[in-house]
């Protein structure tokens, strides 16, 4: 993006906001309640100000160009982190408010998002929670460049800027279409596992690199069938019986027709990895922040407790 030759307004984000939203002049003007001229004129402006084009027009109205999606994003961020700071100053202790944002792995927000999501609703109404579900990778990069308040994340200790607290050493399952085995006992070994068609995350994902790693060490070849990214995806081949795959919450069973898919514990070696709730050191945890986390720990280690989250509790 061109160097700014003048300081942007919070007005003209906000206009520009509008319009993308709106995806006409006519429309954001009757939602901002200024005339279309006026709307038209700042909007333009800021094209000069920052020497792009940030709107197609055409008779069917207004889209995004490359240039005004990438100033489009950062205007919502700023101006969300504005009505933050303003909820967050009239906050108390006892009714924080405010945007939330962490990051959880698929797996885990499967397991505590509705949990977690009642509390607030029931104690905190004024939070507004949002959530990230994406690659750990990419989420121990939004944590180190603090985008987020905090997450759920594996390898915390590899993370530059981050502080952390070890939650949870979480034991890795095989998981196969129900009567895949004519026996089924509670634990499976590694080397069994190994030989079986597999469905797995490609190298991207930190569960297949552990998963590698532990193949490498035990000197076993995976018989890699299936590379999907998807959860849905893979688990979709498996209750089908196109293969079995290996991962880190046997949670993920509940969201499937009773009887569909079964899970045994990997044996000999164990496989596990430690999640930790990790926040950026850079940044301090707001009051609505603060109580986010306080209510994720307490349902992920009730998680622990009561067996849907399958591991070791740490700290």
């Amino acid at each position: 993006m061109a160097l700014l030759r003048s300081t942007i307004s919070l007005r003209q984000l906000h206009y520009l906001v509008a319009v993308a939203d709106a995806g006409s002049f006519s429309a954001a003007a009757e939602r901002t309640h200024v005339a279309q001229p006026a709307l038209s004129r700042q909007i333009a402006l800021l094209e000069g100000q920052v020497g792009l084009r940030l709107l197609h027009r055409s008779r069917k109205g207004v889209t995004l160009t490359q240039g005004g999606t990438t100033l489009y994003k950062l205007a919502r961020t700023v101006l969300e982190r504005l009505a933050g700071v303003d909820r967050e100053l009239r906050a108390s202790t006892k009714r924080p408010a405010g945007i939330v944002n962490i990051a959880l792995p698929p797996s885990v927000a499967s397991m505590l998002v509705p949990s977690v999501v009642r509390e607030l609703r029931s104690r905190y109404p004024e939070i507004v929670l949002r959530v990230d579900d994406g690659l750990s990778l990419e989420n121990g990069t939004s944590l180190e460049a603090a985008r987020l308040d905090f997450g759920i994340v594996p390898l915390a200790d590899e993370l530059a800027h981050v502080e952390y607290e070890p939650l949870v050493h979480e034991s890795m399952w095989l998981v196969q279409k129900a009567g895949a085995s004519r026996q089924a006992p509670a634990t499976v070994t590694f080397a069994r596992a190994a030989r079986l068609d597999l469905v797995l995350p490609p190298r991207s994902f930190h569960t297949r690199r552990v998963i590698d790693a532990v193949a490498q060490a035990a000197q076993l070849r995976l018989n890699v069938a299936y590379e999907q990214r998807s959860t849905t995806t893979i688990m979709s081949l498996v209750r089908d019986g196109l293969g079995a795959t290996i991962t880190s919450s046997h949670a993920i069973l509940q969201f499937w027709p009773p009887g569909s898919v079964s899970a045994r514990r990997i044996v000999r070696p164990n496989i596990a990895r430690t999640m930790s709730l990790a926040r950026p050191s850079r940044r301090a945890l707001s009051l609505a922040a603060q109580a986010v986390y306080d209510v994720v720990k307490r349902v992920a280690i009730e998680a622990v407790k009561n067996g849907h989250w399958q591991g070791r509790l740490l700290g």
